[in-house]
């Protein structure tokens, strides 16, 4: 059966996660992977953080941003500028920042487990 999901309405009605700094709205998956939409209006940024198990991918659907990454075990990090149109994968103990560059609301949808949001985020 077909479950036409209005992401739209789901995110304008859902609350700040104060944690990481932007509204998350799940719209589909179960508790081992589930996506999620969220907005980054210009300027802001995720606060940077990890998780200790499992992928996290991400698909930037509107706007431009930038991607920092740290592996929290070797050190290395890098920056690398997204767009629409832009998927990429995170990996576990990488944390990670997208900051929105542009002029306009920056718009994605990730996939990652349900443990992400609650018990597996970890800041420094």
């Amino acid at each position: 059966m077909l479950n036409i999901i209005k992401w739209r309405t789901i995110i304008d009605q859902c609350k700040v996660d104060g944690s990481v700094g932007i509204r998350i709205a799940k719209i589909a998956g179960d508790a081992n992977f589930s996506t999620y939409i969220t907005e980054i209006d210009p300027g802001k940024s995720v606060n940077p953080h990890y998780h200790e198990n499992g992928e996290e991918h991400y698909h930037i659907i509107k706007g431009n941003g930038q991607i920092y990454l740290k592996d929290v075990t070797t050190l290395q990090e890098t920056t690398t500028d997204v767009s629409a149109g832009s998927s990429f994968v995170v990996a576990e103990n990488v944390l990670h920042k997208l900051t929105n560059t542009g002029n306009e609301t920056l718009i994605l949808m990730f996939s990652c487990p349900v443990q992400h949001l609650e018990t597996d985020r970890y800041f420094l």
